[in-house]
């Protein structure tokens, strides 16, 4: 009886199996659906500096970044012991995929910071990154052990190098923008034409030679060439109040007129008038040619300094000349006749030290401002000579 049972099981298994075909139809699988919406989240690193990495009180700590997201990174922030102290935006209000940044911090006091960066996608933070640093009183760490190290800059440089984001800012009140980020370097003060003569990239130092009223933008020298930048992506070092005003008006666009109203405007006559161009120059390097060393047994050392003067303007600039002061004495260079576009000049002179220390030394280029330039906040370079026994 038993096995009848089994059989007839067996025996409706197959036809049920038999009516439903040789094969199983497969369950389709649905189709994935597509959204421009992000996914994740923007990632974050701090390039420099490291944790641990030495400062000093009032010094300015340079944090250089890189930020990346699926859509676009649209601002990083930086914060010191938990409140924001700096805010870096991108340029293109929608963001960028990847995008550097340098943003900067002044402690006004000693002992450890915990510096943390956040970057964001609208209002979508990354995970947070951090580091600690160690702020010294500047009598502690006059020996050399700051972060940034700005000793031998010369005055008109467009990027230094140090430790503190690679970046050296001079100690010598020319006013100077940095770029907080990859920056458009225009030939106008505007966004509103195609006027890019290349882009920046994030920390680059450059001297301010004039300024919208508003101060907005930033008329800088990048090089031989001369454009603007806009201020809301920089910060600015140096004694800024003197930097000349310039005003900007744009030509306006063309209005459409009707056909039935159209009054033809007669073409002016056109003169030509011979705009006089000026000169600038500046101080792009100074050069000590030989070891500031007292040899052993003897009381003194003698050196030479090699001054770089340029004209990087388009204008002949005359006769000038330039000083040299090292402590209170002056050393008169040189009188220069005359450099014309894109010359150059090497001025020296020989400086016999009797003692060892720290010299600091100050170059300045036509000192009487007989030379009416581009710009008059940039013909000074300095230096620091460190003599040792």
């Amino acid at each position: 009886m038993r096995g009848a049972i089994y059989t007839g099981i067996l025996a409706l298994f197959i036809a049920v199996a038999c009516n439903l075909g040789g094969s199983a139809t497969p369950t389709a699988t649905p189709e994935p659906i597509l959204t421009t919406e992000p996914t994740g989240k923007p990632r974050v690193s701090i390039v420099s500096p490291s944790t641990g990495a030495e400062f000093t009180v009032d010094e300015p700590v340079l944090v250089s970044v890189n930020a990346t997201d699926s859509v676009g990174v649209t601002r990083i922030q930086l914060f010191a012991e938990g409140a924001v102290v700096k805010t870096i935006t991108a340029e293109d209000p929608a963001g960028e995929p990847t995008l550097s940044a340098l943003l900067d911090y002044t402690p006004r006091a000693s002992g450890e910071v915990n510096l943390q960066v956040l970057a964001f996608r609208n209002s979508t933070p990354s995970d947070p990154v951090e580091i600690q640093i160690v702020v010294l009183d500047e009598d502690i760490s006059s020996g050399g052990s700051s972060g940034s190290g700005s000793s031998g800059s010369s005055g008109s440089g467009s990027s230094g190098s140090g430790s503190s984001g690679g970046i050296s800012i001079p100690n010598d009140g020319i006013c100077r923008a940095l770029t907080n980020v990859g920056l458009n370097f225009r030939s106008q003060p505007t966004t509103a034409v195609d006027n890019i003569i290349t882009t920046l990239p994030a920390g680059t130092l450059a001297p301010i030679i004039a300024r919208l009223p508003d101060n907005s933008w930033w008329k800088i020298q990048f090089g031989i060439n001369v454009g603007w930048v806009s201020a809301q992506f920089t910060t600015e070092y140096g004694i800024c109040t003197n930097v000349p005003v310039e005003v900007f008006n744009p030509t306006p666009t063309p209005t459409a007129t009707s056909a039935a109203t159209y009054t033809p405007t007669p073409t002016p006559t056109v003169t030509n008038t011979s705009v006089p161009q000026k000169p600038d120059l500046i101080i792009p390097n100074i050069v000590v040619e030989g070891d500031p060393v007292i040899p052993a047994g003897e009381t003194e050392v003698t050196v030479t300094i090699a001054v770089t003067v340029t004209n990087i303007a388009f204008g002949s600039s005359g006769p000038f000349a330039a000083t040299m002061r090292i402590g209170t004495e002056t050393y008169d260079l040189a009188s220069v006749s005359g450099l014309s576009q894109s010359q150059s000049i090497v001025l020296t002179q020989e400086v016999t030290f009797d003692a060892v220390g720290e010299y600091d030394v100050r170059v300045d280029i036509d000192p009487d401002d007989l030379v009416d330039e581009v710009s008059e906040v940039n013909n000074r370079g300095d230096i620091t000579i460190e003599v040792t026994n």
